[in-house]
């Protein structure tokens, strides 16, 4: 995915949504954009994932060093920046409105921020700033955008999609633009002729449509432990992206935080769905949250957050090896916090 050329242009952005490739080429389109390799090591701040906004604020206001053009942060897994839109401190607030020259900040979220009226990108600065195109969002794609999308990558490939192969593969992998750019890169491989069948689209993607991360997550959150480790193996043997699985645990754990607030704040109905991001669609996931929050207490939900951090090192530090065995133990403690 090519990032569009007005969004890379602007010195500040936010790049948000689930899809872990376009994020990545994002981000890395945006520092060849914007960050002098020759002044990197000097010049570009990686904040600490999940950090606060002081801690972004003091990033921006370090000084540039001698003989560069200007000094650049980045935030990863920058959610927890966005879950208050009306609690955003007014030093924070005034350098979004107005951002300083000779600094560079790109804000990366893992998740797509919801953009309603009173969500996170429904206020100010960030109503603004999505209208200067400074906000791309790489989620998922539109039922209607889903067709389109795998022509072209199929079109790309040099692949022709026989019969209805091209709806199968749809329905199979959603619209997730990741899953379906993997469907592709095998199907390139095996379709020798250069034309992809149904039975080839159902063979591919029979173990794809199964292993998805949510397979995983819905098993550990019912306390299917037998499950939840038979779906983590199919995934990394699947070649899944840990740091994505990983980003899940964070969302639901910090949904959990979220209504430890909301439950001290004496929060009621839509107000505590709202707190945590959720529809009133979704309000049948609360009695979940709920059992998980009265079976953890606080110091258990304090240290299941210490087991995600130190599950995000442990995967950061065996980038290479892809080892599972911080997310096996990991699994274990979420099936143990979730399971009745």
């Amino acid at each position: 995915m090519a990032s569009p050329a007005p969004w890379l242009n602007h010195a500040f952005a936010l790049v948000h949504g689930e899809d872990g490739d376009g994020r990545r080429e994002a981000v890395e389109a945006w520092k060849r954009k914007h960050v002098d390799p020759e002044w990197a090591d000097f010049s570009l701040t990686l904040c600490s994932e999940g950090c606060p906004w002081p801690e972004v604020l003091a990033a921006l206001q370090e000084a540039s060093p001698l003989g560069a053009e200007a000094r650049s942060v980045v935030v990863p897994a920058a959610d927890n920046l966005f879950t208050r839109a009306k609690e955003l401190p007014a030093a924070v607030k005034a350098v979004l409105e107005k951002p300083p020259s000779g600094v560079n900040l790109l804000l990366v979220a893992w998740s797509t921020l919801p953009a309603a009226p009173g969500k996170a990108l429904g206020a100010k600065p960030w109503t603004d700033w999505q209208k200067a195109g400074r906000i791309l969002k790489v989620g998922a794609l539109d039922a209607a955008e889903v067709p389109g999308f795998i022509e072209a990558e199929a079109r790309a490939r040099g692949l022709i999609l026989q019969g209805a192969s091209a709806g199968l593969l749809a329905q199979r992998q959603g619209g997730n633009p990741g899953l379906l750019k993997r469907a592709l890169e095998v199907l390139d491989l095996l379709a020798e002729d250069r034309r992809v069948t149904e039975a080839m689209v159902d063979q591919v993607t029979f173990r794809l449509a199964e292993q998805k991360a949510f397979a995983w997550s819905g098993a550990w959150q019912k306390g299917d432990a037998a499950g939840a480790l038979r779906a983590l193996r199919m995934a990394m043997e699947d070649g899944d992206e840990p740091l994505m699985m990983l980003g899940q645990v964070r969302r639901e754990v910090d949904r959990l935080l979220r209504l430890a607030e909301a439950e001290a704040a004496g929060l009621k109905g839509a107000e505590v769905l709202g707190t945590l991001g959720l529809s009133p669609k979704q309000a049948f996931l609360l009695d979940g949250y709920r059992g998980a929050l009265a079976k953890l207490k606080p110091r258990g939900l304090k240290a299941l957050l210490s087991r995600v951090n130190q599950c995000e090192r442990d995967l950061k530090g065996m980038a290479l090896s892809r080892s599972e065995a911080p997310l096996l133990d990991l699994t274990l403690a979420l099936c143990r916090a979730w399971g009745r």
